[in-house]
């Protein structure tokens, strides 16, 4: 989960530097095709193998369609969101996500309502609403798709975990990478985009920001199938000390006082939320 974690920073900056010279769909459609070949590659080099094995029938499940549906919607919001705030804020923000699991599974019924459970998702989603403050690097238009984001990876986590265990991490990595790739022409056509050459010195950083996702989609699959939610989940609050790291690097950004407190709250709130998860 920590070494996902730090190819999305990383894959997120990357974007986001690229986004002035390639329009979003056309970005979403380069970094699926490539991220797509190594990941099948790497599908390939496990074919065989004990990582591998399994009952491929499986790949026709309704739940891997689902899943492909959420990685569309966020890559998409992610996409829009960085190309309107800054890569800290929206990291930040995406991290509510595993509050909204907390909230999910009581409201389904997965979990039990507990005080101290509820006590720690209305505390880390009132952090979240210090940090979607519109600022001169962020816009509300942005800071709300990052929030649409957050949703869709909460659900995208969910669905992960109930795949059946015959999927190979590798495959379905794969398979949601190249549903993105599938979407972006259609994205990009509905939001008018103009496509540009490729051959601009920032396709190398498209290039880069594509294996970052690759190794990133397929850390975060085996995370989330090989341990309980619960568990794995914490270290997803990595992400915000590698965006902090990388935006004041790249960009000079640094959070206001309130936006910090903000980061801070939603942290300090989703990881006591899910140790308390743990616990029971």
């Amino acid at each position: 989960m920590v070494t996902a974690m730090a190819c999305y920073a990383l894959n997120d900056a990357l974007v986001k530097l690229t986004l002035h010279a390639f329009p979003a769909g056309q970005v979403l459609l380069m970094r699926g095709l490539l991220a797509s070949t190594l990941l099948m590659a790497i599908s390939w080099r496990h074919a065989g193998g004990p990582s591998a094995a399994g009952d491929t029938s499986a790949l026709w499940h309704p739940l891997l369609a689902l899943r492909c549906l959420l990685e569309v919607t966020t890559a998409i919001t992610s996409v829009l969101a960085l190309s309107q705030a800054s890569l800290a804020l929206v990291s930040a923000i995406m991290m509510t996500a595993p509050l909204l699991i907390a909230a999910a599974s009581m409201t389904l019924g997965w979990e039990r309502p507990h005080p101290r459970l509820l006590g720690g998702v209305a505390l880390g989603l009132a952090g979240a609403l210090l940090v979607l403050r519109p600022t001169p690097q962020s816009s509300s238009a942005g800071l709300t798709l990052a929030g649409l984001c957050a949703v869709s990876l909460a659900a995208r986590d969910m669905v992960t975990r109930r795949l059946p265990s015959s999927m190979p991490s590798s495959l379905v990595a794969a398979l949601t990478t190249c549903s993105v790739c599938a979407v972006a022409p259609v994205f990009s056509w509905a939001m008018g985009e103009s496509w540009v050459s490729p051959a601009r010195p920032e396709a190398i950083a498209v290039s880069a920001a594509a294996g970052c996702a690759a190794v990133g989609n397929y850390a975060l699959v085996a995370a989330c199938r090989d341990a309980d939610l619960s568990v794995v989940t914490p270290f997803r609050y990595s992400l915000i000390v590698w965006a902090s790291l990388v935006g004041f690097m790249v960009w000079g950004d640094v959070p206001d006082a309130l936006n910090l407190a903000g980061i801070a709250i939603i942290a300090t709130a989703g990881v006591v939320t899910l140790r308390a998860a743990a616990r029971r």
